[in-house]
């Protein structure tokens, strides 16, 4: 999984810093806080760091903080992958070079792109069982306690300052081509990040007891029914259960082994209204 947290903290710089940098636009969440402290520091200052992204070290700085803060709820091992997650983000961003030339002279194109590279590797280090860190520890934290959140709202709803601040200080156009580069960067984020899509399991069994791996298994709460087939008039079981995707692909594999004329029906994205949880897979 550590190569994981690599790659995709990798992607992630390259998307940003070859699509979106060059372009004059802004990430959202703390590393758009950090890409603003770097505009400040040269515009106010004077100091030039050339092709380097210096955000990156503002953003590892900005992220103390909450790694304090996140050893209490999810423990030191997920600290430990944060940490390196942070790490890497840091050190890639600060690393892979500004282009000096425009790969996409289109600001459209180039949140298109930058977005959908950004959030595939967003969405990897988050895979790992780690944290990007800053606003997706914050997510990960309030996702637990509220089912309709997602690190991708949290994210969102946190950048509304932030583009604001963009607005006023550049132009209207550079912080709606922001957000549109922020958007689709967590749009990707949660198709990516398999917790964060939930899925309705109707299960079509003869066999008796395959409740039982759904509650070994993911501790999910099932509703049965007995029911019969109408063509053979044979009685059937019908289970039905929600679960995020990456429990649905570990169940199919175990219902399959205990009852191979197992039928399944899912149905993705569904909303969730009342006692479920949803986890993070540490």
């Amino acid at each position: 999984r550590t190569l994981l947290i690599v790659i995709g903290s990798l992607i992630y710089s390259v998307g940003l810093n070859q699509f979106i940098v060059p372009v004059g636009l802004y990430n959202g969440g703390f590393l758009g806080i950090a890409q603003l402290i770097r505009h400040f520091m040269e515009s106010w200052f004077g100091i030039s760091f050339g092709n380097t992204n210096i955000a990156g070290i503002l953003y590892f700085i900005l992220n103390i903080p909450l790694l304090a803060v996140s050893v209490k709820r999810f423990g030191k091992e997920f600290l430990a992958k944060t940490i390196y997650c942070v790490c890497c983000y840091s050190l890639f961003v600060t690393v892979v070079p500004i282009s000096d030339h425009l790969l996409v002279d289109e600001h459209l194109t180039a949140c298109v792109a930058g977005g959908v590279i950004c959030g595939i590797g967003a969405g990897m280090t988050l895979l790992s069982g780690g944290s990007g860190g800053g606003e997706e520890i914050l997510g990960l934290l309030l996702m637990q306690k509220h089912s309709n959140l997602s690190v991708g709202k949290v994210s969102a709803i946190l950048n509304i300052f932030i583009f604001g601040t963009c607005a006023v200080i550049f132009s209207i156009s550079q912080a709606i081509y922001s957000v549109l580069f922020t958007g689709i960067v967590y749009y990707v984020l949660d198709k990516v990040h398999f917790q964060n899509i939930m899925l309705t399991m109707l299960i079509i069994t003869k066999k008796q007891g395959l409740e039982k791996i759904i509650f070994e298994k993911v501790n999910r709460g099932v509703t049965k029914w007995n029911a019969y087939g109408a063509y053979r008039n044979e009685e059937r079981e019908i289970l039905m259960t929600v679960v995020s995707k990456s429990e649905f692909l570990q169940l199919r594999r175990l219902l399959l082994a205990a009852d191979p004329e197992v039928f399944i029906i899912i149905e993705e994205n569904v909303f969730v209204v009342g006692n479920f949880q949803k986890r993070v897979n540490l």
